[in-house]
């Protein structure tokens, strides 16, 4: 057999191994949750909270989790009286097929659309978000300035050079492999709450790509974002470094704005450690922004 035979042949081994490889990701990860018959995992589920109070209060969740990860933080807003809405993102709390079939557009669009709902009913809205969906929050800011205020916990602003290689290299990376893992460092100390948290734990090339995008389009609209901005974030955080959450958060153009540091707990700051007492310093907060 000729060279480039051998590779042709070791090329359609290796594509059979890397799918059944994927497929058996996609087995072991599906069948870690109940369903129920929408299709969506058991506690994912989207919230909505009708409070007495004229303001509302958009929250969403971050990449590869669910409305779960901010299910207290919602609750403590609508025992102030507030009406909240948590939405599931597409591809989320689902399956990891659809999480892999997701993208940017598909989230900002949704995020989008929740706005314009919770608009139509109420005069002042607020929106905040962990993670993914703290930057997907300054983003929604940056476009609507009838926002009335932002609550960014932990918001994913960092340009991690290593995805911004990857974003490059996405269609080739994923001949390598179909599925990716996260890191190896907790992104929730508390290892119960931890146990708790509705995740994949796997990621594609493509999809990690499309999370820099979201990155990429929040530090664009970073400087329009002129209402007040509260954002909280641990020195512990195993995403994101300081250093970088400090220059992220120098780009936010409001004058009301302030960075609330804390420490023992990690990136997923709405369920870890101490996530009470944030979460009261966010409603805290919001008395004097919201009606």
């Amino acid at each position: 057999m000729s060279g480039w035979l051998w590779w042709v042949a070791l090329a359609a081994v290796w594509w059979v191994v890397r799918d059944a490889i994927g497929r058996r990701e996609e087995r072991r990860v599906n069948a870690k949750y109940e369903r129920d018959a929408d299709g969506i995992i058991k506690g994912a589920h989207p919230i909505r909270h009708v409070g007495p109070r004229a303001g509302a209060v958009l929250l969403l969740h971050g990449y590869n989790d669910s409305p779960q990860a901010v299910a207290t933080l919602a609750a403590t807003l609508h025992a102030r009286g507030w009406s909240v809405r948590a939405p599931l993102l597409p591809g989320h709390g689902r399956t990891l097929q659809a999480f892999a079939a997701s993208g940017a557009r598909a989230w900002m669009d949704a995020a989008r659309q929740e706005f314009a709902a919770l608009r139509a009913t109420h005069d002042e809205v607020a929106v905040g978000g962990l993670s993914m969906g703290g930057a997907m929050a300054l983003v929604l800011a940056g476009e609507h300035p009838e926002i009335r205020a932002v609550v960014a916990f932990a918001p994913y602003l960092h340009v991690s050079r290593p995805v911004r290689a990857l974003e490059l290299a996405a269609p080739v990376a994923a001949l390598g492999a179909r599925y990716v893992w996260g890191g190896a460092k907790r992104s929730v100390h508390d290892r119960a709450a931890a146990a708790r948290m509705i995740a994949y734990g796997r990621s594609t090339p493509r999809l990690l790509a499309q999370l820099d995008r979201i990155v990429r389009l929040a530090h664009a609209t970073l400087p329009r974002v002129v209402q007040p901005v509260l954002v909280i974030q641990s020195r512990e955080d195993n995403r994101i470094p300081v250093k970088s959450a400090e220059e992220a958060f120098a780009k936010v153009g409001a004058a009301d704005k302030t960075l609330h540091w804390t420490t023992g707990n990690g990136h997923v700051v709405t369920v870890d450690y101490g996530h009470e007492a944030l979460e009261r310093l966010a409603a805290d907060w919001l008395e004097t922004r919201l009606a």
